[in-house]
């Protein structure tokens, strides 16, 4: 897909045109390790912020994991928080807007359709 496809492209996820060619940072998880890689060419919705990478980009990613991410390659390292879900107490779960209810129960939908 060239750049002018790009631009014209239409979001499969929310079906919006209003898309854009951007260098993005994208996580991964590679064994126990969580990396990040900067600078990748995608298509960006700019309605709903889903992001898509050409063929060229996914096989450069694809290599990147073959080879492990080893660290030497790596340009600077990241320090991540790491939270635990199961340490809110039930009741104050309950306690939670129904709406909050709603976008969960949306958020854990869309994770498993895109699994």
């Amino acid at each position: 897909m060239d750049t002018t496809e790009q631009l014209s492209a239409t979001c499969p996820v929310c079906e919006s045109a209003d898309t854009r060619v951007d260098r993005v940072r994208s996580a991964f998880w590679h064994n126990d390790r969580l990396v990040v890689i900067e600078d990748v060419p995608a298509l960006v919705c700019n309605t709903c912020g889903e992001q898509f990478y050409d063929d060229a980009a996914v096989r450069i990613i694809d290599r990147m994991r073959a080879n492990g991410f080893p660290q030497e390659d790596a340009v600077r390292e990241l320090r991540v928080p790491v939270f635990a879900f199961g340490e809110i107490e039930a009741e104050e779960s309950d306690a939670l807007p129904a709406e909050a209810s709603s976008f969960t129960a949306t958020l854990a939908t869309e994770v498993l359709i895109r699994s």
